[in-house]
């Protein structure tokens, strides 16, 4: 008799909490397996997933073994499930359809495809209309279940949480607000409706900082032109080729070529950057001097060198506009250069969990250099903003601040349609 069928799989660990059909590898014997309490909703529904696993921070495919087996998620042994919440999208902004978009999806699923399976010949508005009805449904059964009976802890650290904890300075500012604002130009500021990054900037060149646009596409930008030569490396074993359509065609609204290029299977992954942590070290021995300092003037020669070479890597992150690269090119300008070792060493440990979440805008002042994240009025951090808030705290420790528009009420409002003098602040509201 095998050791797998000796086994109880008592130590069984998850690949992957965002998978629908979980697989499970025991720690014991090494096979890898299913939950019985998938099995029927699987078969029915989801059958093509019931041949592999991806592992979460490697995303390797790890093919099942021993099919399903019982007693063996955290729900069938009684112990607490393991919170996986979806990220917050259109959509799914609820903690509800977040904690349990699982729940969610099996539940919807097989009552939709009940109900068609007994309306056959119903017209297609009536089809919508149920289908709309049955989610609003489930829905409301979820929420009473998670009222009842919660099967998660969706406690989250909250906004001011973490701009405590991470010792944010938040700057506020009181302007004018447009009565009938235009897409994205909500702020009135000398006669002008402008966006509140427009206004926020201004008023920083007004106090002598130059401001560049930052947010998250150059930083893919530089990502790709400085780092394609390790991404792309043809001796990576888990390298294989992809194909893609032109985000150049795709933006243009035009037929475009296909793209070839090769990728590592786990790109992106924190296990991409544990298993080439070798390679990663080589490939940064291109930024350093002899002597072991690292000069701007030679970043900027390998930007100019591998900006056409880092096309096909730039298209795949869609950081193939000109400005997103120009702008990425002036951040080795800005930043000092051990600071921009330091980005990229951090993106290339985690690419897909870190490329989002930087802040609206870069200044730079003689040696000084500061990032700002605006927000307009009731406007919140997103969860990549709260990320990227504690990692800069942790890792990156770069300067950050948050500038904060405040809306005048209506008994408050003040009309005064300019900015303070430099070196004046903006009034506070009473």
């Amino acid at each position: 008799m095998s050791q797998s069928n000796l086994c109880q799989h008592g130590a069984a660990a998850c690949l992957n909490q965002h998978e629908l059909i979980r697989k499970y590898r025991c720690t014991d014997c090494g096979e890898v397996m299913m939950c019985c309490c998938d099995e029927a909703f699987g078969r029915r529904f989801l059958a093509h997933q019931l041949v592999e696993g991806c592992e979460l921070e490697t995303q390797l495919r790890v093919p099942v073994t021993i099919a399903f087996q019982p007693n063996i998620c955290n729900g069938c042994r009684g112990l607490a499930l393991e919170p996986a919440p979806a990220a917050a999208g259109l959509g799914r902004t609820s903690k509800i359809k977040r904690f349990y978009w699982r729940e969610l999806f099996f539940r919807e699923t097989e009552a939709v495809a009940d109900w068609d399976a007994s309306h056959p010949d119903v017209a297609d508005e009536d089809v919508r209309s149920a289908h709309k009805r049955i989610e609003r449904e489930i829905l409301d059964e979820i929420k009473q279940l998670h009222a009842a009976a919660p099967l998660y802890d969706m406690t989250e650290p909250s906004q001011a949480d973490i701009l405590d904890r991470c010792q944010v300075d938040i700057e506020s500012f009181y302007p004018d607000y447009a009565a009938s604002p235009e897409k994205g130009a909500v702020v009135l500021v000398e006669g002008e409706t402008v966006s509140p990054e427009t206004f926020v900037s201004r008023h920083y060149q007004r106090l002598g900082w130059s401001v560049l646009e930052l947010e998250s596409r150059p930083l893919h930008a530089l990502f790709a032109v400085m780092m394609w030569l390790l991404i792309e490396d043809g001796a990576d074993p888990q390298n294989r080729i992809v194909t893609f359509g032109s985000r150049t065609a795709f933006d243009a609204r035009v037929p475009g070529e296909m793209i070839w290029t090769h990728l590592p299977d786990d790109f992106g992954t924190p296990g991409y950057g544990r298993r080439r942590k070798a390679a990663v070290d080589e490939h940064f021995s291109f930024f350093f001097e002899p002597d072991g300092h690292v000069d701007t003037g030679d970043l900027l020669w390998l930007f100019d060198y591998w900006r056409f070479h880092s096309a096909r890597l730039r298209e795949y992150l869609w950081a193939h506009h000109d400005r997103d690269v120009d702008r990425a090119r002036q951040l080795i300008e800005i930043f000092p250069p051990g600071t921009i070792l330091v980005i990229l060493r951090y993106l290339v440990d985690d690419y897909w969990g870190r490329y989002l979440g930087w802040p609206d805008l870069l200044l730079w002042r003689d040696d000084e250099i500061l990032l700002i994240e605006v927000k307009s009025s009731s406007d919140r951090l997103s969860g990549d903003q709260m990320r990227w808030i504690v990692d800069n705290f942790e890792q990156l420790k770069l300067p950050f601040r948050v500038a904060k528009l405040h809306r005048p009420s209506r008994q408050n409002r003040r009309s005064t349609g300019s900015y303070p003098s430099p070196g004046q602040s903006w009034p506070r509201l009473q």
